[in-house]
């Protein structure tokens, strides 16, 4: 699971992948001791027509160009600074 800070301070988790597994377990003492707010993020989690009404503006979005997302590419020979990244854009790990 990844973690990332939520709007007013609350705590967001989200699972991406079902690679280990169809379910997630979550410690009781997590749910207790904060604001949490888990979304849905897969197919199901929106109707047809939200997807449909969005669809326009990312159809959009890849007509203006490549995508970049906030990323930071460190080489393989720097994995371990990768590991150790901190900030607002994601560490990739590349081939040196």
């Amino acid at each position: 699971m990844a973690q990332r800070r939520g709007h007013r301070g609350e705590q967001a988790y989200a699972q991406i992948g079902s690679l280990r597994g169809l379910e997630a377990s979550l410690p009781a003492g997590l749910l207790r001791s904060r604001r949490i707010r888990i979304t849905g993020s897969g197919v199901g989690s929106r109707s047809a027509e939200e997807m449909l009404a969005e669809a326009p503006a990312v159809m959009a979005r890849f007509a203006d160009g490549p995508l970049q997302p906030p990323c930071t590419a460190l080489p393989l020979s720097l994995a371990g600074e990768a590991r150790a990244h901190t900030g607002r854009s994601r560490a990739v790990v590349v081939p040196d």
